[in-house]
């Protein structure tokens, strides 16, 4: 069963958008960081962002400027809540509970699943990112789980 392959740690391999024309973009970058995890519970967490962010000037968590604010949350997409399998149509649904794109909350965001071996491929439904919409494939790789502990 699907749920039972998601269960565990994913690290991002790499996220790419693909746009209706067929052209691609990078939304985090070519080399992106990223950590997904699924629990047996029905929960889940996931944090993805560019991995050459620029530092804030300050290093006050809450003093940095609103360009510096707004290039670090345009940069990065973290959200948590639970989730369900649509078995029959490979499908992930994610109900969040909490996500930095406040938009989100409360929302059901749908994700294509594929997972092959420790791979996972996750699809999403037609997103609008910098004015653009594109269909956001996002691929990850299980982490072992002496690799999680560290």
């Amino acid at each position: 069963m699907l749920k039972d392959r998601l269960v565990g740690t994913w690290q991002l391999i790499s996220v790419e958008g693909r746009l209706p024309d067929g052209s691609r973009d990078y939304p985090y970058g070519q080399n992106p960081l990223g950590i997904l995890m699924y629990d047996r519970l029905g929960n889940m967490a996931v944090q993805l962002m560019g991995r050459d962010r620029p530092p804030f000037e300050s290093a006050d968590l809450k003093g940095g400027s609103a360009q510096e604010a707004k290039d670090a949350l345009d940069g990065a997409a973290v959200y948590f809540g639970t989730y369900e399998t649509e078995e029959q149509t490979d499908t992930v649904c994610h109900h969040i509970t909490g996500s930095v794109f406040p938009n989100w909350i409360g929302t059901v965001q749908r994700r294509k699943a594929t997972v092959k071996g420790n791979r996972l491929v996750l699809s999403t439904e037609p997103l609008l990112m910098g004015g653009s919409e594109s269909v956001v494939v996002l691929e990850w790789q299980r982490m072992a789980p002496s690799a999680v502990r560290r």
